[in-house]
């Protein structure tokens, strides 16, 4: 099926029919592991260390993460068509009767990289010096297999240290970031922008990086159906279609990890909890999976624990509303998002409680008043709100917010903090909703939060009259 095809496809159905489903298995044109194998070997110890506290760092953790096409390619299989949303390109999946979306937020959230905006390169002095001083000349072009070579065959024992760790990020980046086929040039207009060190650290790479693996992603499948009908009635033998995938595929299979519940440990293992997600998960060697055993159990439901995000197959349109105010669209609040420092958010936990989140723009932190904070685990319970540090950044900069509040943006990281000193509900009271409603209203008005479980009953009162007389503040 070509695209051209697709304006019949109706909303929250997939493009292939189960009855055009074919096997396939996808090569990537790289190994994250083999990538991050040669800069752990070939960094000394101290340009190693600058790597592990840099943008890409955490990817030196994935020493073990072997490729699995077929796993995607079964996903690709059930790609669903979707409303277009004029905010971000997005792609829709259908496992058993489920649908799942993956989005630049997802994407983020679980490779780690960044999403902003992009700026223009500042230093422009420094053309071509590092492909003169260490590649050849401008002269010479070099394909992604010989600068590969280049990189193993370099001795950085004798390489300037800053110069290591630019020549590792642009390796790592051209490598993984933007993987093609061997014989095309590396993008030499990144090795000049990281030269510009700062620059380069502050480039969105998340969005780089997303953009490049959403138009592989979203066009690679689509004549394939075709070809393999034809190839087999030629070759009656031609049991599988192998193609190409290019740009960060090991992040989207990391995000099928986390999407989809219950995976079988022969497929890959969880081993660690920790941000950011792609780090949490062991493949294993993608030899092992066959094609019916991943189509069987993307179909089978019994099997599959549970999903990033549950909805119905027609259930496609999300509320904007918030996303609309923060970034200055709709005025939907007392005061216009130009005019605010704090935000104070209502979250639930578990469905089974619920809190309030102080969002503070200008310190780039994030309070959390749990009324029920003393009978929790400390160690789990900051486990728990530790995603919030990578999504909510993520999700100011997705709305557009910081294009309205420019003076707000800081490179300083997120932090969540609990606030130890929140008033306590007796535990099994059912109590949690009035404290929001309480603790929202003290700090609207800048009190100190000087009440108890005590206090309840005179405040739920005080609602209910407010409430009736509309005269609620809140």
């Amino acid at each position: 099926m070509t695209k051209s095809k697709l304006s019949d496809i109706k909303v929250g159905r997939m493009y292939f029919r189960y009855a055009d489903h074919f096997p396939g298995r996808i090569s990537s044109m790289y190994n994250l592991s083999s990538v991050v194998k040669a800069i752990d070997e070939k960094l000394t110890k101290r340009q190693l260390n600058m790597f592990k506290k840099d943008i890409f760092g955490h990817f030196l953790e994935c020493r073990s993460f072997p490729f699995s096409g077929v796993i995607l390619h079964n996903l690709l299989l059930r790609q669903v068509a979707h409303e277009e949303d004029s905010r971000e390109d997005q792609l829709w999946f259908q496992i058993s009767e489920h649908l799942i979306r993956l989005s630049i937020v997802k994407w983020c959230l679980v490779t780690g990289l960044s999403y902003g905006v992009d700026t223009e390169l500042r230093d422009d002095k420094k053309i071509d010096r590092l492909w003169k001083t260490y590649f050849g000349g401008v002269h010479r072009k070099i394909n992604i297999k010989e600068f590969d070579a280049l990189f193993k065959e370099l001795k950085f024992e004798e390489v300037d240290d800053m110069d290591a760790l630019k020549i590792a990020l642009f390796y790592f980046a051209n490598r993984v970031l933007n993987e093609r086929k061997n014989h095309c040039q590396i993008n030499f207009d990144w090795l000049n922008e990281v030269d510009d060190i700062q620059y380069f650290r502050n480039r969105p790479w998340g969005l780089v990086s997303w953009e490049m693996v959403y138009d592989s992603l979203d066009d690679t499948l689509f004549e394939k159906d075709e070809k393999f009908k034809t190839t087999r009635l030629k070759n009656p033998d031609h049991n599988i279609e192998k193609y190409n995938l290019y740009g960060f595929t090991s992040g989207v299979q990391a995000w099928i990890y986390e999407a989809i519940g219950g995976l079988p440990s022969t497929w890959v293992i969880k081993t660690k909890n920790k941000i950011p997600r792609i780090v949490q998960w062991k493949p294993m060697a993608s030899l092992r999976i066959n094609f019916a055993e991943v189509y069987s159990f993307f179909n089978d439901k019994s099997r599959i624990i549970g999903f990033i995000r549950d909805c119905a197959v027609d259930s496609l349109v999300f509320d904007d509303r918030l996303n609309s105010f923060l970034c200055g669209r709709q005025h939907t609040m007392s005061k216009s998002m130009t005019d605010v420092d704090m935000l104070l958010i209502p979250v639930n936990l578990d469905d089974a409680h619920w809190v309030v989140a102080r969002v503070d723009f200008r310190k780039n932190k994030v309070w959390i008043n749990d009324s029920l904070l003393t009978s929790r685990d400390d160690k789990r319970y900051k486990l728990k709100f530790k995603p919030l540090e990578v999504i909510f950044p993520r999700w100011l900069e997705y709305v557009g917010f910081y294009n309205i509040r420019p003076e707000l943006r800081s490179a300083d990281p997120w932090k969540v903090i609990a606030v130890k000193s929140a008033p306590q509900q007796e535990s099994g009271t059912g109590n949690c909703g009035v404290f929001v409603l309480m603790v929202t209203m003290y700090l609207m008005f800048g009190l100190r939060l000087e009440f108890n479980d005590s206090h309840v009953e005179y405040f739920r009162k005080k609602i209910a009259v407010d409430i009736f007389n509309d005269d609620i503040i809140l």
